[in-house]
């Protein structure tokens, strides 16, 4: 491809794809009002909340035109464009869910983007329903109520602390929001801390390594590319690859606590039970009866309903690729750090992007059009330290564990015993 082609595609995919999204972002579109909550309460808890989301549909359908025809104009099979036409159509489902919110439809694209709790994301037969049970089982007995002695003026500072000790610090404003519908809302240039909420320790450091390290961090990489800005968002294509990116920043930095990792299993619990026909009360009643207080419980449930039925069988089924994504991540980056491969590992940062794009990210780096990512997360500042722990992690994946188990069991008991 000539670069005057390219620059000149490059553009012309920029120029729609701002104007078509300028206007509607998903998660916004599809968020409950904080007034649905107080009413769902002031209600105790009794009867299905009444969300009432309202879009410039007009607006929207014009938009998804405009994106529908872009893919068409981009023909070819060269990589480039097959990652432009494919950014499109994300752009384009993301606007497709709002015009079906509350229908059988929204859930049918939402299964088609994210995948659901029983669809086979990691191989043939495994779906992300048995690798989330696989993880609760191996955490039975975990208490999943972290103590929460921290205020939102307390979690706020400890972000703050932690964003002005970066090497480089990441522009972002941190906001105390009362009407928020999310404990924390995480944006390219402002992070919303929900008013009231209280916090553990340890969920404000994943938090900040899920949130800052990899979501504000990648969107503004992204947005800092002059000649494609727009790779600080990917729609929701990305989401599993930025999600999973996300988890391992928090396991790699240490800060994935059991509780965190249990909530984030069961959150593919409660899309399977949405699925199977379970309402928001259901799946509300099903929360407090494990043992999470009430808000956040409704928060949890909230997630899988917005934008679907709260009555069941059509909910948002983004919270049952997170696992997955972990797992696509995990493996891309244990494969990049054998080939000694940090260009592919800065790459996958330069945006919000899916796994998929990084074929013409690498092309467009090469061409000398994509800068060097300007923000490097923990993990990749730390690139060698990655060789040495895939290096010892991937001989343990080799090592048969019942007859190690069976070896130490008697010991580990007697520890146990002698502690009680």
């Amino acid at each position: 491809m000539r670069a005057t082609e390219r620059d000149a595609t490059l553009a012309r995919a920029a120029e729609v794809i701002k104007a078509a999204t300028s206007h509607t972002k998903l998660l916004d579109a599809i968020a409950w009002p904080r007034r649905v909550e107080r009413e769902f309460f002031a209600r105790h808890a009794q009867s299905l909340p009444e969300p009432k989301n309202e879009v410039d549909r007009e607006r929207i359908e014009e938009s998804v035109r405009a994106l529908t025809a872009l893919e068409s104009e981009l023909e070819g099979e060269h990589v480039m464009l097959s990652w432009l036409r494919a950014l499109a159509r994300s752009h384009r489902d993301a606007h497709r869910l709002v015009l079906t919110m509350g229908t059988p439809a929204f859930y049918k694209l939402s299964v088609e983007i994210y995948g659901g709790a029983r669809t086979t994301a990691l191989d043939h037969d495994t779906t992300n329903l048995d690798f989330a049970r696989h993880i609760l089982r191996r955490l039975e007995g975990v208490d999943r109520a972290q103590p929460a002695t921290l205020d939102t003026g307390a979690a706020v500072e400890r972000i703050e602390r932690r964003l002005a000790n970066r090497p480089k610090p990441i522009s972002l404003t941190v906001v105390r929001d009362p009407d928020l519908s999310a404990k924390v809302i995480c944006g390219m240039t402002k992070l919303r801390v929900r008013e009231g909420a209280m916090f553990s320790r340890d969920e404000v450091e994943g938090l900040f390594d899920h949130e800052v390290e990899t979501h504000a961090l990648t969107a503004q990489n992204g947005d800092a590319q002059a000649a494609f800005p727009l790779l600080r968002s990917g729609g929701p294509r990305s989401t599993r690859t930025q999600e999973g990116l996300a988890v391992f920043a928090e396991l790699y930095g240490h800060s994935l606590s059991s509780p965190r990792l249990a909530r984030i299993a069961t959150r593919v619990e409660l899309v399977g039970m949405a699925e199977s026909g379970g309402s928001f009360l259901d799946v509300f009643r099903f929360l407090i009866d494990h043992g999470s207080d009430q808000h956040d419980a409704y928060l949890d449930a909230q997630r899988v309903f917005r934008g679907g039925s709260v009555e069941g069988g059509a909910p948002f089924t983004k919270d049952a690729c997170y696992l997955a994504g972990l797992v696509d991540v995990y493996n891309f980056l244990r494969v990049a750090v054998r080939a000694r491969a940090r260009s592919v590992g800065e790459a996958l940062i330069s945006g919000r992007i899916a796994l998929e794009d990084l074929d013409a990210i690498l092309w467009l780096r090469h061409e000398g059009v994509l800068d060097p990512p300007q923000l490097i997360p923990k993990w990749l500042d730390r690139w060698d330290a990655l060789l040495s722990y895939f290096a010892f992690t991937s001989f343990l994946n080799e090592i048969d564990l019942p007859p190690i188990e069976e070896r130490h069991k008697a010991l580990v008991e007697r520890a146990v015993a002698s502690s009680a």
